[in-house]
This record gives C-alpha cells, structure tokens and sequence, in this order.
C-alpha cells in the first residue's frame, strides 16, 4: 500500500485558488451564457424535466418526443437532474440552477483528477499545474457551465481512473467494487463510455498479469464481505449492473442494437418531432434517393433551432456533392486520421457548441506546439516503469481511435464533411488523466533549470487564452438570459 503523504500548505492555497477563480468563472458563465449556445443544453434540460416525474426508466410520451427517445437510452444524468431540479429554491431561473449543478460536476472531475495525478507520481508543483491547465481549457470550461452529460461522464470516467489507480496499489476489494460501480454509472450516463469501460476493464485484467483482480475477487469472498461498507458497496453495484444489463440487454434482445434509433422504437412521425433524428432522417432518405433535394430542404426548415437548421442544410448541400460527383472527393483511413487530430486539438483549445470560437495564428500555433510537445514527452516517458501513466496512455490512445475510426470515419464517409461530430469534448473521458500524464512525463524530460519558465509560460498561455480570450472576442450574441 503506498504511503500517504502530507499535502503542503503552499500547494492547498494555490490549489484553492485555482478552484476559487474557476469557480467565479463558471458561475459568471452560467448566469451569462446565451440559451442558444451550449450543444443540445436544450435537449439536456427537456429530458431531466420529463425524468422528473419517474424514478426508474423513463417512458416516452406525447410531451417528450421533442426531446428525442427518453426509453430505451441511458437516463443517469436525466435522472441526477430531475433530482436537483426537486432541490431547486426558486432563487433563480430552473436553466442556471441546472447549470449549477454541472459546475459540481466540473469540481468533482478536478478532485478526482487530483487524486490520479498523486498516485501517478505528480508532485505538489505538477497537481497546481494540472488544475491550473485543466480548469482553464476552452472546452471545458464552457461546457462546464452548460448543461450536458459530458459533464457527468467526465467526471466519471476520471474517477474511474482514480479508482483503478487506487485498486492497484492497495489492491483493497472497496477500490475494486468502487471501481465497478463507477464504470456502470457511466454507461448508464451515455452509451458512448461503454467502449471506455471496456478499455479499463482490458487495462486492469493486463496490470500484473491478472494476479491485483484475483486478489481483490478473493478478498470479496471472505468474511470481510460482512463487514457494512463492502456490503453495501456490493449491494450498490449489482444493483447497477442489473439496471445496467436490462437496458443494453433488451435492446440486443429486441432492437439487435445496443442503443435503438428512434424510429425503432416510436412511430416514424413521434421521432420527426425531434430535430436531430428529423435531420439524420431526411438526409439518410435523400442520400437513398427517396426524396430530391427540394424536398429534402422544405423538410429541414421545419427544424426551430437555427443553428441546427443551418448545420442540416451544409449537411444538404454535401450530400449533392456527394450524389452528383462534384466536390473534394472523400479521403482513405489514414489521410482521414491527419485531418481528425488538428480539428479535435482546435475544439479543444477552442470552443465549439451552436457557435465557434477557435484560436488562430500565433496563438494556435503555441497550443499546437505545447500539445506536441507534451505528447512527445509521453510517449517518451511510457517506456519506463510506471504502471497509471501506460494505463493512462493506454486507454486515451485506444479510446481516442475507436472515437477516430469507428465513429467518426463513417459519419465523414455518409456526409462527406470531415468537421461533422468531431468535437473536443467526446475526448473528455480521458482527458484529465492524459493532461496529468503529460505533465509528468514532461517535467521528466524538461532539464531542472527550464521546468518553472516553462511551466509559467504554458499557465499563462491556458489562463489568457480562456476566459479573456472568451470575452475579447465573443460578440453580443454569445451572452443572453439564460
């Protein structure tokens, strides 16, 4: 078991700071952000109004086709939402409130992260900087005061990673039943993590062989298994995982899919109600050849959002590239890659929702040289010993290229559009542990004498290139009532 060690007063002050001036941050952007902006904020907040009036799976009704399929999806953050919501003091509009409660989330990402970042090895200097760096990226904190279930599934996902780094050095049978717990709270938030869990669940039967889980599995049948904590925790668990196997498992078992479309499961007119299945649908008929483009358009103005609206017709004009031969022809698997990386890194360091706010020039340039050169230095540091940091190089890069090649790719080959759902934000599962990573790996390399300047120089790059750089150049119609 790794020894614990006394966290120093500098690096609570410091690190209370970070959260402090975070914290002031979000809140101001909560309370400013136009409704409009966030991606589908709109769709989040309908769904955890409609989940208030059920305390297990939702059902789909009349009032809730709208908002899209609400059965048959995973519905943990619906639900953590319709819970806050019956918390609510009336002290402000129902959207900041629900907005407050994703700041939470943001905050219990960062101690998480924190967590991971002191078994990996970071010292006081690197945690600062972690929190300093990951509170201060665009992305994040954008979406950090948005209502979103990225926000739930990072936060997750990062206090996966805590705990499998916890289990490993401990190899106590709370961490792994904690462990188990978290991984099914994530894919019952989104069914994009179930990858993810796959990933981890990989990570740890492969750490030492497979001998930390047969001892933790042992440990669960001894008599300790009594003791109140771990029964509870046990109790916990199977009670996710049987939540966990009836949703995906009567999906196969009746839809042949782990997450059904809409139109599987409501009459093709309810799902048209929603603008995003009313946009995938018509341009997956007009790409068939079941409707010419003027019907194709006159369908797609029905969509009320218009930003979503805009987003469809691009899409529209694509897929008449597409059937007409004209345009930039589609690229192969490899050339597809060289495109991804630059556009996740610009919705990374920029922000991206119904609007777009990216970095440019100078200022591109040295985030893009600061994240090649902390990528550098990870794959640099790999090769030594250190079990969290492969862990966590491990599972980014095989989470990053199921995002890459099976998820994005077919979409970029049905619409033609390499920026179509490439967003930074599908990387937030894996993102906190890559920063620390980085950051670790980096000072390694770094000789001694350049670790503070350069340290300085990359806080002060995220720092002005986040919320100063927001409100610089974000027009007036980026901040509305929410």
């Amino acid at each position: 078991m790794r020894a614990r060690t006394n966290t120093p007063r500098w690096e609570l002050a410091a690190t209370a700071g970070v959260l402090l001036y975070a914290a002031a941050r979000l809140v101001y952007l909560a309370l400013s952000l136009d409704p409009s902006l966030p991606p589908d904020e709109i769709t989040h907040v309908g769904q955890a109004r409609h989940q208030v009036a059920y305390w297990g799976s939702p059902v789909d009704t009349e009032s809730s086709y709208v908002h899209g399929l609400v059965s048959h999806r995973p519905f943990g953050y619906a639900w953590l939402l319709a819970r806050w919501l019956a918390l609510d003091p009336g002290l402000t509009s129902e959207l900041v409130w629900l907005r407050l409660a994703n700041i939470g989330l943001a905050g219990l990402t960062l101690l998480a992260a924190l967590s991971w970042a002191r078994r990996a090895g970071a010292g006081p200097g690197e945690r600062v900087l972690l929190a300093l760096l990951l509170t201060n990226l665009p992305m994040w904190s954008f979406l950090s005061a948005s209502v979103s279930y990225d926000n739930l599934a990072m936060a997750l996902a990062t206090l996966a990673f805590a705990l499998l780094a916890r289990y490993l050095d401990e190899h106590s049978p709370e961490a792994l039943l904690g462990l188990a717990a978290v991984l099914l709270l994530g894919v019952l938030t989104k069914a994009a993590l179930l990858p993810f869990a796959a990933l981890v669940a990989l990570a740890l039967l492969a750490s030492e062989r497979g001998a930390a889980l047969r001892g933790g599995l042992t440990a669960l049948r001894r008599p300790q298994i009594a003791r109140p904590g771990i029964a509870a925790l046990l109790a916990v668990t199977l009670g996710l995982a049987a939540l966990a196997g009836a949703l995906y498992g009567r999906n196969l078992a009746k839809f042949g899919v782990l997450e059904p479309a809409a139109n599987q499961v409501l009459p093709l007119e309810a799902a048209r109600r929603n603008r995003i299945f009313l946009q995938e649908h018509v341009l997956r008929s007009y790409r068939a050849g079941a409707i010419d483009q003027q019907q194709a358009a006159s369908e797609l103005q029905r969509i009320e959002h218009p930003a979503d609206r805009a987003g469809a017709m691009w899409l529209l004009r694509r897929a008449r590239e597409l059937r007409e031969g004209t345009g930039e022809p589609l690229v192969g698997r490899v050339r597809y890659a060289t495109l991804w990386l630059p556009l996740m890194a610009e919705r990374l360091f920029g922000v991206m929702g119904h609007r777009a706010l990216y970095k440019s020039g100078l200022l591109a340039a040295a985030y893009s040289a600061v994240a090649l050169g902390a990528l550098a230095a990870l794959a640099w540091r790999v090769r030594r010993p250190g079990v969290h940091l492969r862990i966590a190089a491990g599972v980014a890069l095989g989470y990053a290229l199921i995002l890459m090649q099976l998820v994005n790719l077919p979409i970029y080959r049905a619409s033609g559009l390499e920026v179509e759902a490439v967003q930074g934000r599908y990387l937030f599962p894996v993102l906190a542990p890559l920063l620390s990573a980085a950051i670790i790996a980096s000072r390694a390399l770094l000789p001694a004498r350049a670790r503070v300047p350069v340290a300085i120089a990359v806080a002060l790059l995220f720092v002005l290139g986040d919320f100063p750089y927001l409100l610089w150049q974000a027009g007036p119609e980026w901040w509305g009532e929410p």
